[in-house]
């Protein structure tokens, strides 16, 4: 099913929006950035201040800075 998956996906029009294949769970070979969905709040845990700022280089710092924290954290081999 995975490689099913793989070969699938490099098809056009399978994926419906392409930029989807290029930035799906690596980016820049650095893992994905946390993503957050309503509601606000769940279980204790809030979504971050600055992604509700409407700051857009704000919110491109944070990003960038949690893809490499997330990154060192669990796959340091793809930061050598």
């Amino acid at each position: 099913m995975v490689l099913a998956d793989a070969i699938a996906r490099l098809i056009p029009g399978v994926i419906g929006n392409q930029r989807s294949v290029t930035q799906d769970s690596l980016e820049n070979g650095l893992l994905k950035y946390p993503q957050y969905t309503r509601p606000r709040e769940f279980q204790g845990l809030s979504v971050p201040d600055v992604l509700l700022s409407g700051d857009h280089g704000a919110i491109r710092e944070w990003r960038e800075q949690q893809m490499l924290e997330r990154t060192r954290k669990k796959r340091p081999d793809l930061l050598y």
